[in-house]
């Protein structure tokens, strides 16, 4: 891994550890999939969990002299918070860590995009490259370097200039896609990444064992998986969440709820009894939000209920337990 990408690794564990410390359950849920997503995101955390706690034994023997304290006199540190799987830095070491990213956005020129659930964002990189990034996503860019990005995780559109001398590059999930004059989709979720092409031509992995899509093909790599599976994809199904349609092919109704969520803004999911069951067919978003989930119950033949959580799927006809 190259020194840049490891401390793109190291500001995200740092940024994480001070998000957590006041955590919900979303964000709870969202640093699991991040650890998930990489064995090195766990060993970068736990290397700035490591100086955290490197920092607590000299925490009682520090002097704070505030600004607005009129008399100098030394202001005592917080105390400390602990969580379930250490410690957590107060003030003083959120601070540091505060620093440190501060200090790592100035020597560097990439720099993070990120979406809320139902929310869509366009970054232009130039004149004739652009990238849609659709709900609940999270991308780098580079100030330098228009011709880089990364998906961390999430969804995201890619019309892109193509230029053979210095060709576009996307890395996602430890694999690279390589742009040949192409309009394609991206999806990291999880342990999976999924690409699809509309528009000219893209290479997955440039090397040995490269796949090449070309339009109307897409492909999906999960974790674990001997080989990639490549298929046919309608070439309008590319993208048609940008104008408020989903389509699928006996798509997994897990998929299904994990775009509703990224589109409509809301946490929603499939029970495991029915989220490998296939749907056909299109949904075409109507702005309603939430609003839509109870009406969508009859086309994809289950029930859809509210929970403190979110909302889930369920075998039609049955109750929450």
């Amino acid at each position: 891994m190259s020194r840049e990408a490891q401390d793109n690794i190291r500001a995200r564990a740092i940024e994480w550890h001070i998000r957590l410390r006041d955590g919900d359950d979303a964000t709870w849920e969202a640093f699991a999939g991040w650890l998930a997503e990489d064995v090195r995101h766990a060993e970068a955390y736990d290397a700035v969990e490591a100086a955290d706690q490197a920092i607590d034994p000299l925490l009682p023997h520090v002097v704070i002299r505030e600004a607005a304290n009129d008399q100098g006199e030394p202001v005592q540190p917080p105390a400390r918070r602990r969580w379930g799987r250490g410690l957590i830095g107060g003030t003083i070491a959120a601070s540091v860590a505060a620093a440190v990213l501060l200090f790592s956005g100035q020597a560097s020129s990439r720099y993070d995009v990120v979406t809320a659930p139902g929310e869509r964002r366009v970054v232009a990189l130039d004149a004739a490259t652009e990238v849609t990034l659709n709900g609940g996503t999270r991308m780098t860019f580079d100030r330098d370097d228009p011709r880089f990005a990364s998906l961390a995780s999430g969804e995201a559109l890619f019309r892109v200039r193509h230029d053979v001398r210095n060709p576009f590059r996307l890395e996602v999930g430890g694999n690279v896609v390589e742009d040949a004059g192409t309009v394609f989709n991206v999806v990291h979720e999880r342990n999976e990444v999924r690409v699809a092409v509309a528009e000219g031509k893209i290479v997955y992995n440039p090397g040995a064992g490269a796949v090449s899509l070309d339009a109307g093909q897409s492909l999906v790599d999960r974790g674990g998986a001997a080989r990639v599976k490549v298929d046919d994809v309608p070439v309008a199904a590319v993208g048609a969440w940008k104008t408020g349609s989903l389509i699928y092919a006996a798509a997994p109704l897990s998929r299904v709820a994990d775009e509703l969520s990224r589109a409509l803004g809301v946490r929603i999911a499939a029970a495991p009894s029915i989220a490998d069951r296939p749907f056909s067919g299109t949904i075409t978003l109507d702005g309603s939000g939430a609003g839509q989930l109870r009406r969508l119950s009859p086309a994809l033949n289950v029930a859809i209920e509210e929970g403190p959580d979110g909302w889930i799927m369920r075998p039609a006809g049955s109750a929450a337990p």
